[in-house]
């Protein structure tokens, strides 16, 4: 084997190496978690959401009926005992999509503001304000629902650990250190 082919080969292999570490990259928005209706896992690992959300990353959940898809920024988050997250949404004026003859048209809802919690345990619930009559609609129906979690990931994570924002003296303090420590 020749200099020149051994040089041509170690390019190639640094070409190709490139190419697929871009396609790998660990930042902006990623599906980290989805769990179904009963709270059980259908996708990724509960504990990465968990430690996005200490560390302040921005999450998105999503979710669908039998027509629709929706996915919104989570603008309040709670995580229960170290094990639960729950989202809540921002107010929306809501949307309802119509099928008329042949065409495809969405329209505003007389119910105008919406407002949805959703957990990693399949619970969620909701209501609506309808305007023009002053009344609420729904208010903590207890649903099941199946969430998507996306969490967008800094480019410069700056390696701060996710530690719980609960006092040491928590008992769920020893149980994060050990998972911590298993971890690592």
């Amino acid at each position: 084997m020749t200099v020149k082919n051994t040089l041509f080969e170690i390019l190639l292999v640094f070409i190709v190496l490139s190419c697929t570490t871009e396609n790998q990259s660990t930042s902006g928005w990623q599906k980290v978690y989805q769990n179904d209706k009963n709270g059980q896992a259908l996708f990724g690992d509960k504990s990465k959401l968990i430690d996005a959300v200490r560390l302040g990353y921005p999450v998105r959940i999503g979710w669908g009926g039998t027509r629709v898809e929706h996915v919104t920024d989570a603008s309040f988050l709670t995580i229960f005992q170290g094990e639960e997250v729950f989202a809540q949404i921002r107010p929306i004026i809501g949307q309802e999509p119509r099928i008329d003859n042949d065409s495809l048209k969405i329209r505003f809802r007389k119910e105008n503001q919406w407002v949805k919690m959703a957990g990693t345990n399949g619970y969620s619930t909701g209501f609506m304000i309808n305007y023009f009559s002053d009344t609420v609609k729904g208010g903590g129906e207890d649903r099941y629902n199946s969430t998507t979690w996306y969490v967008y990931y800094p480019k410069n994570a700056n390696g701060i650990e996710p530690r719980p924002l609960w006092r040491k003296e928590s008992p769920n303090w020893e149980k994060w250190k050990l998972r911590a420590s298993l971890n690592k």
